[in-house]
């Protein structure tokens, strides 16, 4: 017998196939490069403020530890992130994107960018309004439901 608690769960599940499915186009137009899709995830955190802690940095993506390590070593080799001791907290490891890393990652975002805006462009102006407004109102659900 499916009841209300089992076609809403459907109904999420399909949700999440299709949503997965749109990012899967995304991912695979950004993937082309030199940089596998995690670590283009890890660069896009980093991009998104000047200074990240490696902790947030791992609260935010959830990658195993040694993994997010040997991304950031690898990054830090290639001189695209410069790690410091942080200033208020000395246990606490902040890290932002050179100058080479932020070039590194400009052209995924302009890709990334440009893929949104193929999404959007047969909507309306009305519908792409909905259309966000939806997303945010399910940001603010589940970021409620984690706590």
């Amino acid at each position: 017998m499916t009841g209300p608690r089992t076609r809403r769960i459907a109904t999420v599940r399909q949700f999440n196939r299709f949503y997965t499915h749109c990012i899967g186009l995304l991912d695979e137009s950004l993937s082309q490069g030199s940089f596998s899709l995690t670590e283009i995830r890890v660069l896009f955190e980093l991009a998104d403020e000047e200074v990240v802690t490696a902790t947030a940095l791992n609260r935010r993506l959830g990658l195993d530890l040694g993994y997010l390590s040997r991304i950031l070593h690898r990054f830090e080799r290639s001189g695209f992130l410069q790690r410091e001791i942080g200033r208020q907290d000395r246990r606490e490891l902040q890290l932002r994107l050179t100058p080479a890393g932020r070039a590194a990652i400009a052209p995924l975002d302009q890709a990334a960018s440009a893929e949104v805006a193929r999404w959007l462009r047969p909507l309306g102006e009305q519908k792409q309004r909905e259309l966000l407004a939806a997303m945010q109102a399910i940001m603010h659900l589940l970021g409620e439901a984690e706590g």
